[in-house]
């Protein structure tokens, strides 16, 4: 396998290639489109459905739209050094290329491989939720009880065909699908505001000297899991127009639009529910929290199309992290650590239409898998999994900052502020993100059994990712 390595004059590493990539990846999308993959994979309308009670019934916070936005300001910090660093490294890898040029290739390994398995596990994680929630909506409309999985193997084949093609296709119907959810939770919110609720309209739940109040840690904690996904601005980088435009206002974009939504939805759903009463309402009934609001605001219809465009966010998400694993799977076949095949694009659609293939099969088993085990969708699968994906996203976002502290050290140039300074304080904060996740991980997977199994795969795709840089030294030098 043949590889190449190019550096700026000053000696840093921009670009590690790979001669199994026979055909170039397209170049097909702008900032809109690679905000679009992002938007969508946030699912905002699902995330207000499912996240915003778990926020707050989990924090018992009366101002947990606060929450959303510390978290965007924390990731809007952590992006100074991401994107500064994404100049100096232009692979399509995100976290782990980075990990690897700044901290070395046995970071940079096991990285990727922590990588790989945390989102291979959001991937089941939301192909269960997708599942329920589309049997869930049938039968209420309908009256007709089709199991989940097999809405699960429908949602698969149409996300397959999809990211089989060029990535524009996808970014279409993501435009579509993200306008329409977008629509009808922010006529909720502003119907919410402007009438008011039983309270009126009142600025309480966005008081910041309220803000210790319950249990923040938890909050935060569920809040970033509602930006999961954002670091796929770099990940979709070599199919992007000019990509150093395109990545790092694609990134700034998605942080500030999603954090913004995500606060004035949720402080609308407060106004919605009266300050005074959120809390309760949201432990009462997490799962009809919004839908009821719907329902009390816009009447029958509102409350309907609220239901069915959840399922139109669900698949918007899963259809994002279709193309990220896919990528993903993409580069580790182009390093030679998965079969070389997996690392060519197609010669017609110039998208990594095998490594797409093999996204599907592998799902197509973990539902396969979680019927025969008689695993249910949404407490064993999403609960599980989407919990272990976001610690392992987190450790990662921990290990990119101090790789950009460490490589810059290295390479002087760039202002403090973007080398070092932003990059300190993110991995202070991710650190600390790490810490409480992994305390608080039992509660969310719903046992300790649980949580250590997850926290041991995901240990030892960290340290096995590691150990084989170290075993095959001379091969895949780029992963």
């Amino acid at each position: 396998m043949s590889q190449k390595s190019s550096s700026t004059s000053s000696g840093s590493v921009v670009s590690t290639e790979t001669g199994t990539a026979k055909v170039p990846m397209g170049k097909g999308i702008g900032v809109r489109g690679v905000v679009f993959l992002v938007a969508a994979g946030a699912a905002p309308l699902a995330a207000a459905v499912a996240v915003f009670p778990v926020v707050v019934s989990a924090s018992k916070s009366p101002v947990s739209p606060l929450f959303f936005v510390v978290a965007a300001l924390a990731l809007a910090v952590f992006a100074v050094g991401f994107t500064r660093m994404a100049h100096e490294v232009t692979d399509a890898g995100a976290f782990y290329d980075f990990i690897r040029v700044g901290l070395g290739h046995v970071c940079g390994r096991g990285a990727a491989t922590l990588a790989l398995v945390s989102y291979a596990m959001l991937f089941v994680a939301l192909v269960g939720y997708l599942g329920a929630s589309t049997a869930s909506a049938v039968e209420y409309f309908t009256g007709t009880v089709i199991p989940w999985w097999a809405w699960s193997t429908v949602s698969l084949f149409i996300t397959g065909v999809l990211a089989y093609r060029d990535i524009a296709l996808s970014t279409k119907v993501l435009g579509v699908s993200l306008v329409l959810e977008l629509a009808i939770m922010l006529v909720l919110d502003f119907v919410m505001v402007f009438r008011g609720g039983p309270q009126g309209t009142t600025p309480s739940a966005l008081n910041p000297l309220r803000f210790t109040e319950g249990t923040p840690s938890l909050g935060l904690m569920f809040a970033f899991f509602g930006f999961v996904g954002f670091e796929a601005t770099v990940i979709f980088r070599s199919e992007a127009r000019n990509p150093h435009r395109t990545i790092p206002r694609a990134t700034y974009v998605s942080i500030t639009a999603i954090g913004l939504f995500y606060a004035f939805s949720l402080f609308a759903v407060a106004v919605g529910t009266g300050p005074n009463s959120l809390v309760a309402k949201a432990t009462e009934n997490p799962q009809t929290l919004v839908t009821e609001l719907a329902w009390t605001f816009l009447g029958v219809f509102g409350q309907d199309a609220v239901q069915i465009l959840v399922l139109v966010s669900l698949f918007g998400c899963f259809l994002t992290f279709h193309n990220v694993l896919a990528r993903f799977t993409f580069n580790f076949g182009a390093a030679g650590l998965l079969p070389s095949a997996l690392g060519r694009a197609h010669p017609l659609h110039h998208a990594p239409s095998r490594a797409s293939l093999a996204v599907t099969a592998y799902c197509l088993l973990a539902i396969a898998g979680s019927v025969i085990l008689g695993l249910d969708p949404v407490l064993d699968l999403y609960t599980w999994f989407s919990g272990a994906a976001t610690l392992g996203i987190i450790v990662l976002m921990a290990l990119t900052s101090l790789a950009v502290i460490v490589f810059f050290r290295g390479h002087e140039r760039g202002s403090w502020l973007t080398t070092f300074i932003a990059p300190t304080v993110s991995l202070v904060a991710f650190g600390a993100l790490v810490f409480l996740v992994v305390k608080n991980l039992p509660l969310l997977v719903g046992g300790y059994g649980v949580a250590v199994a997850l926290i041991a795969v995901l240990a030892i795709a960290l340290a096995g990712g590691a150990a084989s840089s170290l075993v095959s030294r001379s091969s895949a030098r780029n992963l």
